[in-house]
């Protein structure tokens, strides 16, 4: 069994217990709020991270549609220099 002395405590005792666990408890919420801080940090670099790639799609976007744009005008341009004579050697064999 439990011996009556051990099982309570005085109240000095007690008073430096829970002035040892508020302590605790407070440096705790310090630790807390530094790795708050830090984690806004990375936030912020996040978002301008992500602005600049936004940026850089933006242009890349463009540039693939100055490409697509690009080839539709070289295929017509194929049809126009290659096969066009190419179809007027056939139909005047035929005519």
């Amino acid at each position: 069994m439990v011996n009556p002395k051990e099982r309570y405590v005085t109240y000095e005792a007690f008073n430096d217990f829970k002035h040892h666990d508020f302590q605790e408890v407070k440096d705790d919420i310090k630790d807390l709020r530094g790795e708050v801080k830090e984690l806004r940090g990375d936030v912020t670099e996040m978002r301008v991270e992500l602005t600049e790639l936004r940026g850089d799609m933006k242009v890349l976007t463009q540039r693939v549609d100055g490409i697509v744009t690009s080839l539709n005008w070289y295929k017509y341009v194929f049809v126009l220099v290659v096969l066009a004579p190419f179809i007027e050697r056939l139909v005047s064999r035929f005519i």
